[in-house]
């Protein structure tokens, strides 16, 4: 139900609501009251250890050092309102101590309504009472001295100044220029975070490992099919995470790095910890060293993902992505490789790739001639495309099927694909044009293979192939042919469609005549194509009666077919001669 209209009369003060601030809730007011009350009761408890004993050049005493003593004086008078009024409103005076006096006296409080909300991108958010001129986050790090990260905050001008902070669940110290974390920190940084991390000791060294890897193998730098990213910190220990395990970071997760960079300040990782990846595809020899640009490209990433410009979620695949594009030679398929020097090679390696075992050997026998007579790099998309790429290497994109890789290469590298299965010569000149004029998918392909092969046998056969000869004489041969092979209806066909000359039309007429198909035909000629084409007639029917008798013997003797073609040759009168066999 709506709140009642308020009455204000002239003169009336009323209270105003700061900017930045909100009304404080019961789960909130108890939660900061609580927070406050720790503060007032143990204010040491909430404040850094200072760890480092030594001096500064020249002798002089470290700032955290000083802030701490003037701090003592505060806490000293904690339960002295009119004190603490004064010390956070003093103009002079460290910051921090104007925020610890602000916060010891609102801890006095016995009701909180009104309290101001802190955001940081960084540090995270907290509710906190405004009192005194202390800067907002530091009063915010104070009353919220529960939260890790926040109670940072109030020390972030030392931090600028070389001084480290490290805040976990076991303390919260300061250990001067020393950038060396302290026992137990790094522990529960990893306690804290997302992964689930196994604790072993290698050779004396703390190895702590996520995922499927081998904490020897990170230890040792031993490069693994799985993939690692390895932070080496300077006072000893390791941590290794696999990459398929930062592969599942999700998109509003905050990084692993950004995690452990903000349970110190100043936030440097690099200088508590080295960063680098290792990853190499199936098939490599971990003996074997991945070339320099592989490493050069990871360590790139690895800076990225420091710096958090290459999302945690990309890095598994950036990392993969760059060691692929290192590799110069060999065989490419997915994330797997081989050097493929052989048939034998190359088919195990096609053991992953979806396919027939004939599909396969096809297949096999391309890449092959492939690589063997590859002068630049080769890479197959998804979608089956060609692409350049560096180096002397044939790769197949992960989505890539078999069918549109071998598609792909086939112009270049099909008629040795063809050999390997046991096909060549002419008959394989003859599949190889017909599968390169119009694909067919592998599999649609090697089925009708069979087909394709006894048409192949039978065009072989033949001493001249279609369109290999010109004029007249080609024009009956290729008509000739299409009616034996191809049916004497498609022959028929093409006869009796429009013709660009005389003599074209005349060879049609001529192979009507001559296959006894010119009845009622007459009407598509010209007289005088008619005239010339029935004096072709009778040579036309040798070479068709050879022709016959050439496609149902078993011995392949040429001897009649070629004399015949030469009779028709002369018949016709052409001037251009027959080509060489």
């Amino acid at each position: 139900m709506a709140k009642p209209a308020q009455v204000t009369f002239p003169g009336q003060k009323q209270r105003m609501r700061m900017r930045g601030t909100k009304h404080a809730n019961d789960a909130t007011a108890k939660r900061l009251g609580r927070q406050l009350r720790l503060l007032l009761e143990d204010p040491d408890a909430c404040l850094p250890t200072m760890t480092w004993k030594g001096r500064l050049s020249w002798g002089r005493k470290d700032p955290v050092s000083k802030t701490l003593k003037d701090l003592k004086k505060i806490v000293a008078n904690k339960n002295n309102t009119s004190w603490l009024s004064k010390r956070m409103l003093a103009k002079r005076g460290d910051p921090v101590g104007k925020a610890l006096a602000g916060s010891l006296h609102a801890a006095h409080d016995s009701d909180i309504t009104i309290v101001g909300n802190f955001k940081s991108p960084n540090f995270g958010i907290g509710s906190f009472i405004r009192r005194g001129d202390g800067k907002q986050g530091y009063l915010a790090g104070l009353q919220n001295h529960h939260n890790l990260t926040l109670r940072l905050l109030p020390w972030e001008d030392h931090a600028r100044k070389g001084m480290f902070f490290f805040s976990w669940e076991g303390g919260f110290v300061c250990t001067g220029p020393d950038p060396t974390p302290p026992a137990g920190w790094l522990e529960d940084v990893l306690e804290r975070s997302r992964f689930d991390f196994k604790h072993e000791q290698v050779g004396g060294t703390d190895v702590f490992v996520a995922g499927e890897i081998d904490a020897s193998d990170v230890l040792n730098g031993v490069p693994s099919n799985e993939g690692w990213v390895r932070l080496t910190f300077r006072h000893g220990p390791i941590v290794g995470i696999d990459l398929q395990s930062l592969r599942a970071t999700g998109e509003k997760e905050s990084a692993f790095v950004h995690h452990l960079a903000l349970s110190m300040l100043p936030p440097l990782l690099m200088s508590v910890v080295d960063i680098d990846a290792m990853w190499i595809p199936m098939g490599w020899s971990p003996e074997d060293a991945l070339p320099k640009s592989a490493h050069e490209g990871m360590g790139k990433l690895v800076a990225g993902w420091h710096g958090l410009t290459v999302p945690e979620g990309s890095l598994s695949m950036a990392c993969q992505r760059a060691v692929l594009d290192s590799l110069e030679s060999g065989l490419l398929l997915g994330s797997s490789w081989c050097e493929g020097s052989s048939i034998e090679e190359i088919l195990t390696a096609l053991s992953g790739m979806a396919g027939a075992d004939d599909e396969k050997a096809l297949a096999a026998g391309v890449f092959l001639h492939a690589m063997q007579h590859a002068t630049e790099g080769i890479r197959i998309d998804p979608r089956g495309g060609l692409r350049e790429r560096e180096g002397s290497i044939i790769e197949v994109m992960e989505g890539a099927s078999l069918s549109d890789t071998v598609n792909a290469l086939w112009e270049e590298n099909g008629l040795a694909g063809l050999e390997h299965i046991g096909i060549d010569g002419d008959e394989a000149d003859i599949i190889w044009k017909q599968q390169l004029k119009k694909p067919k998918p592998l599999k649609n392909f090697l089925k009708s293979l069979g087909t394709a092969r006894e048409k192949a046998q039978k065009k072989a056969k033949f001493p001249f192939s279609k369109e290999q000869i010109s004029g007249p004489t080609g024009s009956i041969h290729d008509l000739i042919l299409t009616g034996l092979l191809e049916g004497p209806g498609i022959a028929e066909r093409i006869a009796t469609s429009r013709h660009d000359g005389i003599d074209e039309s005349a060879a049609g007429w001529s192979w009507l005549c001559a296959a006894g198909r010119s009845s009622g035909q007459d009407w598509h000629f010209e007289s005088l194509a008619r005239d010339r084409g029935g004096a072709w007639m009778e040579a036309t029917k040798v070479l068709l009666k050879a022709g016959k008798n050439l496609l149902e013997s078993e011995d392949a003797d040429r001897t009649e077919f070629i004399e015949a073609l030469n009779n028709l040759h002369t018949a016709t009168g052409q001037q251009d001669p027959l080509p060489s066999l």
